[in-house]
């Protein structure tokens, strides 16, 4: 091959790239009007109210669970204790799955925390489960400040849950 050969094939690739490139580029922008992540990189918040960038105190949503008795008294049980172990993170697990009141309406959830708890407690009238939603507010690196706000509760009632 001729040097002006090797040129023309240098030529040809470096063009066909940089035609490739652009089509891409242009069907990202008609097709998804952001070329996200690999062309322009996602905008901040300008105000964000109560995060961290804007309070300076980190703060998150978290379960505390509290198991009623037929007698009247509670104990608390940890997230661990109630899902089954598995490879995912329980917090994110159970806040998914449990953060509202669809909780209460389906059967096979309420048999399930049922079976969980009754398992935790063998022998005992377990009559339902409180999962108290609240806002943990960390001023410390450890958790010897931490805050806790209850935000709201729900009361899954056991019942007749087989």
């Amino acid at each position: 091959m001729q040097p002006t050969g090797k040129r023309a094939v240098r030529m040809i690739f470096i063009v066909t790239f940089l035609w490739i490139a652009i089509l891409q580029y242009v069907v990202l922008v008609i097709a998804r009007a952001e070329p996200y992540p690999a062309i322009i990189l996602p905008g901040f918040p300008a105000h964000c109210p109560g995060c961290l960038l804007e309070t300076g105190v980190a703060a998150t949503k978290s379960p505390e669970l509290r198991v009623r008795f037929g007698d009247g008294h509670t104990e608390k049980v940890s997230v661990r204790d109630i899902l089954p172990p598995g490879p995912s993170v329980s917090l994110m697990a159970f806040s998914s799955a449990f953060s509202d009141d669809d909780v209460k309406a389906n059967p096979e959830t309420v048999a399930f925390l049922k079976a969980r708890t009754e398992r935790l407690f063998p022998g005992q009238d377990v009559a339902g489960l409180d999962i108290v939603w609240r806002s943990t507010i960390y001023r410390a690196p450890d958790e010897s400040d931490l805050e806790h706000v209850e935000l709201y509760t729900i009361n899954v009632d056991f019942g007749d849950a087989q």
